[in-house]
């Protein structure tokens, strides 16, 4: 019991020797606001903490993507550094205002994440799919005489220097709202809508952009991303963002204009499928492309759970003078992994009913032939 004593003992003395103050036995923090930042790795989380003295304690719940990750937690006026392992726990009090004591638990847990397996052989050659061909479109051309899409990238040499720079310009026209709908689901009147102080949901920032990529000559499609539990939960079970058609790299690859986001592994931007792999199996590599301040973990910790069901449409062409092209009835495809539910229900109540299945990225991920007829 000395030994003990004596080490504990030894062990506030060094932390109040290198300016760390102890309260009730554990290190302390001071704070003026209420609100606090953190940083795990080089990933800044800001303004997402809230110092609450008026609770028993404050529990902060961190992902490692390893084996450990370091940690910080900054007030306005103190910080305290941690290696994080999973299944650990850290405990410290801040005090606000030098008066209000809060409690502080900061707990490992291992990042829960699963890779999906689909069909990388079978190919359902009755499935077409319409792609804008931008032979001379008025409503595109419409589009970009009335906003600034020409002269966005009339410095860009490839076609990821492009994409980025609609998405970014795309991603500025507006604040997300996700109460918001349009009067209109064209990117027309969404931009003008916008331009008057309207601001919309994460289907209109994949509308626009998907617009705005097509008049420059890049085959674009809107993506539609929906949850594992799809069926049950009430709210929250579908993203939508877009995926774009490189043609220098011959290569789908994902954008999200809520968040001026495309994933990249070793230098190569990601479609959808593949991103959902590389968080799994290559978290530390992978890299979001942003022109916005953004943090990868924040990010990828948001749109992980959306990356299960994926669906495109089979008509992707642009304008509103032509009839919707179907296949047997259906308007889109939806890729399911192999051995999941094929979903009916979206959020408890609405039918999902417009769709075929598929379990092939052969069929999601072809490439975007012409088809004139």
């Amino acid at each position: 019991m000395k030994r003990i004593t004596a080490t504990l003992t030894l062990l506030l003395f060094a932390l109040t020797l290198f300016g760390q103050t102890i309260y009730k036995g554990l290190p302390l923090l001071k704070a003026n606001s209420v609100v606090a930042n953190y940083k795990i790795g080089n990933d800044w989380v800001k303004g997402n903490w809230t110092i609450s003295p008026q609770i028993e304690f404050d529990s902060l719940l961190i992902s490692c993507h390893s084996e450990s990750e370091s940690f910080a937690f900054y007030t306005d006026r103190d910080s305290i550094n941690l290696k994080l392992v999973p299944g650990q726990v850290h405990k410290f009090y801040v005090s606000l205002n030098d008066t209000a004591y809060a409690l502080t638990v900061i707990k490992g847990i291992k990042a829960n994440y699963t890779v999906l397996h689909f069909d990388t052989k079978s190919k359902n050659t009755k499935l077409k799919f319409w792609y804008e061909q931008n032979n001379n479109n008025g409503y595109l051309n419409l589009l970009r005489s009335k906003y600034p899409i020409d002269s966005l990238i009339k410095s860009a040499k490839t076609d990821i220097e492009k994409t980025q720079k609609i998405l970014h310009w795309v991603h500025n026209q507006w604040k997300h709202n996700g109460n918001n709908k349009p009067q209109k689901r064209d990117a027309i009147s969404i931009l003008d809508e916008a331009k008057n102080g309207k601001e919309f949901r994460c289907v209109e920032y994949g509308i626009v952009t998907t617009a705005c990529l097509n008049a420059i000559g890049l085959k674009a499609r809107t993506l539609g991303l929906k949850t594992k539990d799809v069926e049950t939960t009430q709210y929250g079970a579908g993203h939508v963002l877009l995926e774009v058609f490189l043609n220098d790299t011959k290569k789908w690859v994902l954008i999200d204009g809520q968040w001026d986001a495309i994933p990249v592994l070793n230098n190569i931007p990601l479609n959808a499928v593949e991103f959902q792999k590389a968080i799994v199996e290559n978290y530390k590599e992978l890299e979001i492309m942003t022109s916005s301040d953004i943090s990868k973990r924040q990010y990828v910790e948001w749109i992980y759970p959306y990356l299960y069901y994926f669906d495109i449409s089979f008509d992707n062409r642009e304008g509103n003078n032509f009839n919707t092209k179907r296949i047997n009835g259906k308007k889109s495809l939806m890729l399911v992994p192999l051995g999941a539910v094929k979903p009916t229900i979206f959020q408890i109540k609405n039918k999902i009913d417009n769709c075929i299945y598929t379990n092939s990225l052969i069929d999601f991920y072809g490439l975007p032939v012409d088809i004139n007829k």
